[in-house]
Parts: structure tokens; C-alpha cells; sequence
């Protein structure tokens, strides 16, 4: 982390403490530095996720379900269970039933897919990848399309349905060649995947 944000967070965590026992009112800087390093730095995110100790003393309705929300992403990201995190759940049918911000209706459905994938109920995991497909679809966030159109070919695979597999696979290797973030590793992976689903249909073919 560089010397800026390690300062910022240093000093929100000081705050926390001088908190404690009441409802913060830091919580909204927390969650808001919490987003702004989930993606590059999830292990500081996560910290701060975890120093808001009243959550539901601390946040409105809103702020509070995209706490949820932050919440799983950032354990997800550090490799942590999160099959029990079903608060997520909640936070789906807030942003996708009264709110207006597509890229956060897209996400709270794509950590609902993965909860239910950790719970084991792969039907409703690809509905709710499915749900969050059709959100991204009205942003201009290519990358996070393609990350979910990876995600449903990767629960296809692990059914064995190989061809609906390939046809999601090359589906994010185009989302994020359109991407103008360098995707390069992404699409790597998609092109290996793909690379996969052609043997598997072949090997299948001769049975």
C-alpha cells in the first residue's frame, strides 16, 4: 500500500477506536475508503470493513445494504468463506428493486450467484449471474460483464455443459478486449478456458 493510504487508513483506525461502544461516525468514511481500495489493495478493505463495529447503528437503509454488499466483495476477494454472508441476499432486492445504479444492482446479484454457489445451489447461482448479466448490460463496465459472463461459464462447466460453457467463455474474452482497462491476464484465462472447452466437446464427441 503506498504511504497516502496507508496514512488515511491508519488514522480512520485510530478514529474506530476512540469509538467504540456507539455508533461510529466514521462509518461512512470507512466504507467509502473500503471501496476505493477493494479492487487494488481487498486485505486493506477488508480491515476496514471489519473495524465498523455497529452497522446498523452507523448507516441509513441504503448505506447499510451497500455495506453488505462491500462486506462480501471484500471477503471474497481475500479468499474467505462466504456462504454464510446471506445479508447479501437482502441488499439484491434493495439495489434491484430501488435504486437506479446498475453497476451496483449488477454486483449485489453477482455476490448473491456467489453465496448460493458456496451454499451449493448452482440453479439459483447462475439465475443471479444471470440477473447481474443483465444489469451490467446497461452500464459501460465491459470488464464486469466479462467477469460474470466468465462466472457462468465456469458454473456450466462444472455441470458438464460444456458447449454453454464455451459460448459464455468467448463471450467475457470480447467483453474484455472492448474493456478499456489492460485485461490482458483476463482474457489469458478466457482463452485458456476456451482452449479447454474444445478439447472436452471433442473428447465427448468420441464417446
Amino acid at each position: 500500500m503506498n504511504t497516502i493510504y496507508r496514512k488515511q487508513t491508519l488514522f480512520l483506525l485510530i478514529a474506530v477506536l476512540s469509538s467504540c461502544g456507539k455508533p461510529q461516525p466514521q462509518a461512512s468514511q470507512l466504507l467509502a475508503r473500503a471501496e476505493q481500495l477493494i479492487e487494488d489493495y481487498p486485505d486493506s478493505a477488508l480491515m476496514l470493513i471489519d473495524s465498523i463495529f455497529y452497522p446498523e447503528k452507523s448507516f441509513n437503509k441504503k448505506d447499510y445494504m451497500y455495506y453488505c454488499l462491500v462486506r462480501v466483495q471484500a471477503r471474497h476477494k481475500n479468499y474467505l468463506p462466504i456462504s454464510e454472508d446471506t445479508l447479501i441476499f437482502e441488499a439484491k432486492k434493495y439495489f434491484t428493486k430501488k435504486n437506479n445504479d446498475f453497476k451496483t444492482a449488477a454486483l449485489a446479484c453477482y455476490y448473491s450467484g456467489w453465496v448460493h454457489r458456496e451454499q451449493g445451489d448452482l440453479n439459483q447461482a447462475i439465475l443471479d449471474y444471470k440477473d447481474a448479466a443483465s444489469y451490467a448490460d446497461k452500464t459501460n463496465n465491459t470488464a464486469l460483464n466479462g467477469l460474470i459472463q466468465y462466472n457462468i461459464g465456469a458454473l456450466f462447466r462444472s455441470q458438464g455443459l460444456f458447449d454453454e460453457a464455451l459460448h459464455n467463455y468467448q463471450l467475457a474474452e470480447q467483453l474484455y478486449l472492448q474493456s478499456p482497462e489492460d485485461n490482458r491476464e483476463k482474457q489469458v484465462h478466457c482463452q485458456s478456458e476456451i482452449g479447454q472447452m474444445f478439447i472436452l466437446h471433442l473428447e465427448n464427441g468420441k464417446n
